[in-house]
């Protein structure tokens, strides 16, 4: 008998969030649904409820999960987020005033409200045109003001500034585009942006729908163009930026890719790991 797609992509859905023992409400279930097929409303609650009669799937409270998932506490996550963005408010809030910066999200755990005691705050920026590099050293500048970057000790950041894009190279590499990076644009949570620069984000990076074509979002028609400082003195400051930070960068780099355009931070990238981990549980669960 052949497999419901519905039903495939809401066991594959549960499947993937499993790796981190995490369980899904109805509302995140329904939008971080992995299917490159729209469902309709009725059809995706008949589905969840018959597998949850069957037996295939587990609901508890309004959670729900793969059967044999030891779940975190989901309270207890959402609390640690929600102090963990408190105690930053204060810094985060000085950021938003740097001029290049038209879009700060938080991306990973945090995002997802499934931070730990010691989880840190994983953040993405889109800047101006051509000024990553300076809007970078601005950030690092404020972070250390605030005493946010501990010169010693990588681990014991609470705030780390992972990716900085400029507003004209918006659409993710496609040699980076999976269902891993699919994921964390759509549960990205943007705390501040310019010229709806979340949904030009977005609108850039229609791609996610071959992952995830329940999630929606409607954009306006035209977008505003924006205004970008042509300033000669700051593009020469730009440059001299992207020398003396590339330099510096040099003797520390791991895995991250560096452009004039983009800085993407991999010190701690799990992707693989967590790409392989879901292949297993969907080979194992036979699903």
């Amino acid at each position: 008998m052949a497999i419901d797609p519905c039903s495939h992509s809401i066991q594959k859905t549960l499947a993937y969030f499993s790796i981190f023992k995490y369980p899904l409400s109805f509302y995140q279930l329904s939008t971080y649904l992995i299917s490159n097929k729209k469902f309709k409303s009725k059809e995706f609650k008949k589905q969840l409820k018959r597998l949850v009669s069957k037996g295939f799937i587990k609901e508890r409270k309004g959670y729900y999960y793969l059967p044999g998932v030891k779940n975190i506490d989901s309270e207890k996550r959402k609390g640690y987020t929600e102090k963990l963005i408190k105690k930053n408010r204060k810094v985060l809030n000085t950021l938003k005033k740097v001029p290049w910066i038209k879009m700060i999200c938080i991306t990973g755990s945090a995002a997802n409200y499934n931070s730990e005691p010691k989880s840190d705050l994983d953040l993405l920026f889109v800047t101006s045109k051509n000024r990553v590099w300076l809007t970078r050293g601005f950030v690092f500048t404020i972070l250390r003001i605030y005493g946010k970057l501990p010169p010693k000790n990588f681990e014991d950041r609470e705030l780390c500034p992972n990716i900085f894009v400029d507003e004209k190279s918006l659409t993710w590499p496609k040699s980076k585009r999976d269902i891993y990076i699919a994921q964390n644009i759509i549960s990205m949570q943007p705390i501040h942006q310019k010229g709806n620069m979340y949904f030009r984000f977005l609108r850039a990076n229609t791609w996610i729908h071959r992952y995830n074509s329940q999630f929606e979002f409607h954009t306006p028609s035209k977008f505003k163009k924006t205004k970008s400082s042509r300033s000669d003195i700051l593009n020469f400051l730009e440059g001299l930026a992207y020398k003396m930070q590339l330099r510096y960068m040099r003797r520390r780099r791991t895995t991250e890719t560096v452009t004039r355009r983009l800085i993407h931070f991999n010190k701690n990238d799990n992707s693989q790991k967590i790409l392989s981990s879901y292949k297993s549980v969907l080979e194992n669960r036979k699903i």
